[in-house]
């Protein structure tokens, strides 16, 4: 009996190991990196429109937030973080981008009549366009609200449900937006949050009914308000379903549908119970019901569903109906956000946070057209040699874009899996990446053909790396790195120079890089990195008021930089390399190299996040919040000009570089965009 025992356990043993074994393979072979390629449109005028002055072209369209068919389904609006893009509903084709500041627009409806566009902005605008010229008609604001966040229009566009901050607790307000020449009223919404947090909201479609979910410590209760008078009507709440990422009532109002991330429940509005419950894998985020109520959409992490909400679960296939959508449309590379129905049911339009927009045929499945630019955060930017393709690095989406620089559209979008994509070298051939499978591993991906090139080792790496900081060399031949939280002050620099390779290590590709130098002694956390034009200094600084400069040939420290009152971030050489900039928020030190000394301080406008010299090195451009870029004299630190083009008063500039021998400023933004500035007509603003 006991050599039966042992041989069962071993056994057990076995059959975990080969089911571990099968789960790890799956995995990696579901979650594959992809190269999709983009047919270019008949049409790029849409690159050109609404640009701030001095602009070129806009590369990207900002992120979206919010789509809404109009009443007679010709056409669709998009809530972006840069404005309201409209489209035509049969073809995919952009018709405009409605005229006004460039605003991060949460939220947006048609009116009745189709005739109105109305847009609420996270700064507590709410603005109201003709939909047939995109001009301005009105902006509606109320002293109550400064900061908009969570954001839901009723479908005729008279009520507006908000979260928004209001002394530093988080409220939310019914609007009543009937007139537009009156400023909204607020009803308010007595939720008794106990933390800040994420509020999912859903306004019936009879304007009668919010409901909010939001946690409450170990509860996750759904409340239903009298949308009028804010008073709680009930509660709906159940054991195992939690967190809800989305809720959208029936067009009847007598359904509210809520989803965690991995099921969906039907509520009855009259009984205050779940009836139907629909189950996927993972990741569910977006739902909306079709005009008749009969169907459910839902979006995951890369997929949408259909369900039929008019099955009875019963009995043992009622169980098999929870698990079976009657479609699934595949195409996305990552999470849905966004679902609309047309108003005759028969298309479906999902947003995505992989950039694109995807228009369904609710019939049959299958895709209609793709709508691309769409992507978020723009973290690093890089040229090709060549010089006519701009490549894009968003690492929040683990992607990256590619754009023709004479058209302004993407013609190519690769999606990591497994990987988080992170910097970019300055002649777009090489990206660092993290590789997240097992143990995290910094490596280095050859971008044109598409596979790791070699992995970075080092003290503590293969390691949990965490907020990580990378630099390039000017010549590509070096990489700096820092972590924010592991291994503080610690900077390891490597010769990633190429080398020739042997036959087998061409195909296995199994070269790994150990560190050259690591530099130690900043005595706090590290968080910019930069070369001097000639690769020989390593500048680095962070939380402290030190400026370390280390020599790259012998690793040794230089000397420090020691002026700046608290800590300081980013960092800029001059051209010819006898000038170090560096920021405290909005205030820029100049530093001589030569007598290493503080030369003049700057005060800017807004806080910088980002530098960078022309190539003449006369004048200095600085990206910072609220979009603002700002051109100083290199010389005098004088502010020369202010411009505003990216959109959201809250996103920030994130990268500046020049193209085409200096013709051409390019800021890559937070919103999404990445705009072409002609250099020389704002740098003849100065004079």
């Amino acid at each position: 009996m006991k050599v039966l025992r042992i041989l069962f356990v071993l056994m057990m043993v076995i059959l975990a190991v080969l089911a571990i074994t099968v789960f790890v393979f799956m995995s990696l072979v579901t979650n594959q990196d992809s190269t999709e390629l983009i047919p270019q449109p008949s049409n790029v005028e849409y690159t050109r429109w609404e640009l701030p002055e001095g602009a070129k072209a806009r590369l990207g369209k900002g992120s979206i937030n919010d789509i809404k068919f109009s009443p007679d389904g010709t056409r669709f609006a998009v809530a972006t973080t840069i404005g309201v893009w409209m489209y035509d509903a049969k073809t995919g084709i952009e018709k405009s981008l409605l005229k006004g500041e460039r605003q991060d627009i949460k939220s947006v409806a048609f009116s009745t009549d189709g005739r109105l566009v109305t847009g609420a902005s996270s700064n507590g605008k709410i603005s109201r366009w003709n939909s047939d010229t995109g001009e301005l008609r009105a902006t509606l604001t109320n002293e109550a609200v400064r900061l908009l966040y969570s954001v839901v229009f009723s479908e005729d566009a008279t009520k507006l449900a908000s979260v928004n901050i209001d002394d530093r607790i988080d409220k939310v307000h019914v609007w009543a937006l009937n007139d537009e020449t009156i400023p909204p009223t607020l009803t308010n919404i007595d939720v008794d949050f106990k933390e800040r947090g994420s509020t999912v909201m859903a306004l019936s479609p009879d304007n009668r009914l919010l409901a909010t979910a939001r946690p409450e410590g170990d509860k996750d209760p759904i409340h239903v308000w009298n949308a009028d008078t804010g008073e709680r009507l009930l509660t709906l709440a159940r054991d195992g379903h939690r967190t809800i990422q989305g809720l959208v009532f029936s067009p009847d109002n007598k359904t509210l549908a809520s989803c965690d991330y991995l099921s969906i429940l039907l509520w009855d509005m009259d009984t205050a119970t779940s009836q139907t419950t629909f189950r996927t894998t993972f990741g569910l985020s977006a739902l909306a019901f079709s005009p008749n109520g009969e169907r459910l959409a839902s979006g995951d992490d890369d997929s949408v569903y259909l369900w039929n909400t008019t099955l009875k679960q019963q009995g043992w296939q009622g169980k098999i109906n929870q698990y079976t959508p009657m479609l699934k449309l595949k195409g996305h590379k990552e999470d849905v956000s966004t679902l609309a129905f047309a108003p005759d049911g028969k298309m479906l339009l999902s947003g995505s946070e992989d950039g694109t927009i995807r228009a369904w045929d609710t019939t049959n499945g299958q895709p209609l057209y793709t709508c691309p630019g769409h992507g978020g955060d723009v973290s690093d930017v890089a040229p090709s040699e060549e010089g006519n393709t701009l490549i894009s690095v968003h690492s929040w989406e683990d992607q990256l874009l590619q754009w023709d620089i004479n058209t302004g559209h993407p013609f190519s979008s690769t999606t990591f899996k497994l990987k988080s994509a992170k910097t970019i070298s300055p002649d777009a051939t090489t990206l660092v990446i993290e590789d997240r499978t097992w143990k995290r591993k910094l490596k280095l991906w050859d971008i044109s053909k598409n596979r790791v090139r070699a992995n970075l080792k080092g003290h503590g790496y293969p390691s949990k790396w965490w907020g990580l900081d990378l630099a390039f060399s000017p010549d590509k031949k070096m990489l700096a790195a820092t972590s924010l939280k592991h291994q503080i002050g610690v900077i390891h620099l490597w010769n990633i120079a190429e080398p020739p390779k042997s036959f087998l290590k061409e195909i296995f590709n199994s070269k790994t890089i150990h560190p050259r130098w690591t530099f130690k002694g900043n005595p706090s956390v590290v968080k910019a990195l930069t070369f001097s034009p000639n690769g020989i200094i390593l500048a680095s600084c962070g939380d402290g008021p030190e400026i370390n400069l280390w020599n790259t040939e012998t690793g040794k420290l230089l000397f420090t930089f020691t002026g700046h009152q608290r800590g300081n971030d980013p960092l800029a050489f001059s051209p010819d390399g006898k000038m170090l900039v560096s920021v405290f928020y909005d205030t820029i030190y100049f530093w001589d190299l030569t007598t290493r000394q503080l030369l003049r301080k700057s005060e800017t406008e807004v806080g910088i996040n980002v530098l960078q010299f022309s190539p003449d090195g006369k004048t200095l451009v600085s990206g910072g919040w609220r979009g603002k870029i700002q051109l100083l004299d290199a010389h005098t630190g004088q502010l020369l000009s202010t411009h505003i083009g990216h959109g959201s008063w809250l996103s920030k500039i994130n990268k500046l570089i020049f193209l085409e021998d200096g013709k051409t400023l390019a800021s890559a933004s937070e919103d999404g965009t990445i705009l072409l500035w002609d250099w020389e007509k704002i740098r003849q603003e100065n004079k």
